[in-house]
């Protein structure tokens, strides 16, 4: 279990065995699943596949949350194009779920990206009918760039997510 780096009191660790069936069981479940790109149920199989294939892919960073050494949830960034990554995350821990934990996350990966993997923006992806997920990702600097009856297509370059960063480090301080 190796942590890749920790902000805000989350430790952003590589993928394990162990991890796969809860991280599969969370995605599974309908309040995460059904706001993803791919909305079908993973199999056992297809999650371990899955697994397995991890170590091959280049310019693709998955991690394994983990707070108070416990498995909380999955992020994941992927450099799509030059100068550009795109990042998704769940909280899947029911105790973290809605909490200011998920602000940890997604400023502590943005900072990773924006620090160590040489991007000028990171974009992300919403269900139009998700307005959590798009608030959650407005008060990380992201802004609407197109959006059709399927998707909110977000975007955000370095200095929008300094801008929104600095509105959020009273809460995020409670986590240094």
């Amino acid at each position: 279990m190796k942590v890749i780096f920790k902000r805000y009191q989350v430790e952003f660790r590589t993928v394990e065995q162990d991890d796969i069936e809860q991280l599969r069981q969370w995605r599974n479940s309908d309040d995460i699943r059904l706001m993803m790109v791919d909305q079908s149920e993973i199999s056992v199989e297809q999650q371990k596949e899955w697994f397995e294939h991890l170590h091959t892919q280049i310019n693709r960073y998955h991690f394994a949350l983990w707070f108070r050494d416990q498995l909380i949830g999955y992020a994941n960034a992927s450099l799509d194009e030059p100068y550009s990554a795109s990042t998704g995350l769940y909280i899947g821990h029911e105790k973290y779920r809605g909490s200011m934990l998920a602000i940890c996350v997604g400023v502590g990966l943005s900072e990773w990206c924006f620090e160590l993997l040489s991007i000028s923006n990171i974009k992300a992806q919403v269900a139009p009918h998700n307005q959590a997920a798009l608030r959650f990702n407005e008060s990380l600097g992201y802004r609407v760039v197109e959006q059709n009856d399927n998707w909110v297509f977000l975007s955000k370059t370095k200095n929008e997510f300094e801008q929104a960063r600095k509105g959020l480090l009273p809460t995020l301080s409670r986590f240094v």
